[in-house]
């Protein structure tokens, strides 16, 4: 007995240590596989809720282009839209028929259907009127108990929505979306619209598609973006769902895991130390196994973290090398700048001066373009004089064409300012100019002129307008186009060019950026002889935005002192300089909080601040300006910027804005407009 009890003792303090460790092992393991369940269910999430927005998106720029046909041009044309909408149908399987409705909400016209009446979801139809955007609308069912949701885009023109396009499409194929990602067999996820219906499942009865999701689950989507949260399914089971909501349209993916399963470690935990307790050198051998086990886990996670963390970075960077590169840019552009001022310098200096320029100019020209083909811009309509910038279009144009080919370009003096987007018109005109290249195989003119047109509907019937716009044509001598193509040229994806030598969106690019810009585009054109296209763009009725000419070597001198904010070493010195060659004293700070202390010190006076958006350190342009004015009411502050989403912001506050890389007449241009006006503003608070 008395030797029985130290082996006792030593048996059990053996034990303990094993029992204690596998314990903790167990519920280590527990919130391990836990953790691996959530993660897993938040990728599968994020995943599905990325495939969801692409194909939404897919549809929205389908009807987008639809809605730019010219057979909906006033009086609309319905036999032809009948056959543009067949071709869409066929093209796209998944939509169900297609719609051309009133604003009033009365169906014009369904194919095939041939519904008639009105409208079913009203809600998203007088959304896309009063927004003037592609709506996508809830999923409904129809009479014969057929699930189907809308995509709905107005028709504008002359800035008025005459009708709205609407594709009724069948959530099949999100529902084989869901299916493609391979979930596990008692997993289910679920797409949900914005007003809480059931779009698609990827298992179970589907007929819960088109009713209300678990009050769970709209709780959840109205508490935030993303998260998780507990409740029954609508089967009834206990589930644990990860969800996601889309930015923009408002439905949300969910993906649900049974609780049972969710909670199916805690068993085998216990199972473990059970088992640990009863047979400790069995557990030995357990825990170093499970230890290898968990070790080869771990790595596989942390090499799939890894990875999901350099596709964030990838993503996050997308919107950040626009930014950097047009701090390049502007170092580029200012140092070129002063290099031209220096009229002593040899002639080779200035040519190299001048092509620097150019090369910021068309460096900022393709950043636009990039983010707008990565959807970060959008159509930016400014007054500007089409005279300034006739030199630049001239060589851009005859870039795009052949040394066989004459170009010319004649804008009068008299040419009315425009307002439309300055890059959008570079597109256009080079979409043009290419179409007119390949028309003229043997080489030819291409001539581009400017002429100031005030139309009256009923009399100027062509075009559709009415009030007074700038017609710029651009005329070739090649072989025109054939009466029969000519109701078609427009339309997206219409081509006369051979297999792989064209995409049938160049048109259609110019169309659009016509009508976006409340004008038009005809044309007129004999085979054998040549094609005219007029641009119409509406006279500018606001202060034109002015851009330096190409032979200006700097603008007038200024006098004042100037507040510099900016991060980036480089470019602040460039800038710093630029500012100073034409007479303003330059005191720069390198972050918001510098400037702030800069403003707080004992008799500092500025006239004008100049500060950088993006930057580091938690402050950024958009922080800083309202904590200027609050020390320093009516003070004219005026941002710069080289990322488009933070120019928007900008813009949104009221301040003005200028685009990284700037030209030195552009900064002095807006910095001399925000003194005038802040000191315009002065009088009136006086006297108030």
């Amino acid at each position: 007995m008395t030797l029985r009890r130290p082996v006792l003792i030593l048996v059990l303090a053996a034990l303990l240590p094993l029992v204690v460790l596998s314990g903790a092992l167990g519920v280590a393991w527990l919130r391990s596989e836990q953790d691996a369940l959530e993660a897993e269910a938040r990728n599968r999430a994020n995943h599905l809720s990325a495939l969801t927005a692409h194909e939404l998106a897919a549809h929205s720029a389908v009807i987008r282009s639809l809605a730019q046909v010219l057979v909906l041009d006033e009086p609309v044309n319905e036999a032809a839209f009948s056959e543009v909408a067949l071709r869409f149908l066929r093209e796209q399987p998944e939509w169900v028929s297609v719609r051309l409705s009133a604003p009033s909400g009365q169906i014009i016209l369904d194919v095939p259907t041939r519904q008639q009446g009105s409208v079913v979801d009203e809600a998203s139809h007088r959304r896309a009127v009063e927004e003037k955007r592609v709506i996508v609308g809830s999923v409904l069912r129809g009479p014969r108990g057929r699930a189907a949701f809308t995509v709905r885009a107005p028709v504008i023109r002359a800035g008025t929505v005459t009708s709205v396009v609407t594709a009724v499409i069948g959530p099949e194929s999100l529902r084989e979306t869901l299916l493609s990602q391979g979930l596990p067999a008692d997993w289910v996820a679920a797409v949900v619209d914005s007003e809480g219906h059931v779009v698609a499942r990827s298992s179970g009865d589907q007929a819960f598609v088109g009713g209300l999701t678990t009050e769970a689950a709209r709780a959840a989507i109205q508490s935030g973006p993303a998260g998780s949260y507990e409740g029954k399914s609508l089967t009834g089971l206990d589930v644990i769902t990860t969800y996601r909501v889309l930015p923009t349209v408002g439905w949300s993916v969910h993906v649900a895991i049974p609780t049972v399963a969710y909670r199916a470690p805690l068993v085998r935990s216990m199972w473990l130390l059970a088992s640990a307790t009863a047979l400790s050198l069995l557990l030995v051998a357990t825990f170093i196994w499970l230890l290898m086990r968990e070790m080869r886990l771990r790595r596989r996670e942390e090499a799939g973290i890894e990875t999901a963390r350099r596709m964030e970075a990838l993503g996050r960077m997308t919107g950040g090398i626009a930014h950097d590169f047009n701090n390049l840019l502007q170092i580029l552009h200012g140092g070129a700048e002063l290099l031209k001022r220096r009229r002593h310098d040899p002639e080779r200096v200035n040519s190299l001066a001048d092509g620097l320029l150019n090369a910021a100019m068309r460096g900022r020209t393709l950043t636009r373009q990039l983010l707008a083909f990565a959807g970060r811009s959008s159509h930016s309509p400014v007054a500007f004089d089409l005279r300034e910038r006739a030199a630049n279009l001239l060589t851009l144009l005859k870039r795009s064409t052949r040394e066989d080919i004459t170009t010319v370009i004649s804008v009068p003096e008299v040419t009315w300012p425009i307002q439309a987007d300055p890059d959008a018109l570079e597109v256009a005109l080079i979409n043009l100019a290419v179409n007119a290249r390949d028309a003229m195989p043997s080489g030819g003119k291409l001539t581009i002129a400017a002429t100031n047109v005030s139309l009256h509907r009923g009399r100027d019937d062509e075009p559709g307008l009415e009030g007074d716009f700038v017609a710029l044509t651009v005329q070739d001598t090649g072989a025109g186009i054939g009466e029969e193509h000519l109701s078609h040229i427009f339309e997206p994806f219409y081509t006369t060019k051979p297999p792989g030598q064209g995409t049938g969106l160049g048109l259609s690019q110019v169309y659009g950026f016509a009508r976006q810009s409340g004008g038009a585009v005809t044309v007129a054109t004999e085979v054998g002889v040549g094609s005219t296209f007029t641009l119409y763009l509406p006279r500018a009725s606001q202060p034109v935005v002015r851009v330096a000419a190409s032979d200006e070597s700097s603008p007038l001198a200024e006098q004042g002192r100037v507040l510099l904010v900016e991060d980036n070493p480089e470019v602040g010195q460039v800038t710093e300089a630029m500012l100073s060659s034409i007479g303003y004293s330059v005191t720069r700070a390198n972050s918001g909080p510098e400037a702030l202390h800069l403003l707080d010190r004992p008799h500092a006076e500025f006239d004008v601040i100049l500060s950088d958006i993006v930057m580091e350190g938690g402050m950024s342009g958009l922080d800083l300006a309202p904590r200027i004015l609050e020390r320093r009411p009516g003070m004219p502050i005026v941002l710069m910027t080289g990322y488009s989403d933070a120019l928007r912001r900008g813009s949104q506050l009221g301040l003005p804005v200028v685009s990284k890389p700037f030209r030195l007449a552009e900064v002095a241009a807006a910095l001399s407009n925000a003194r005038r006006e802040a000191e315009q503003r002065e009088p009136r608070r006086n006297a108030s």
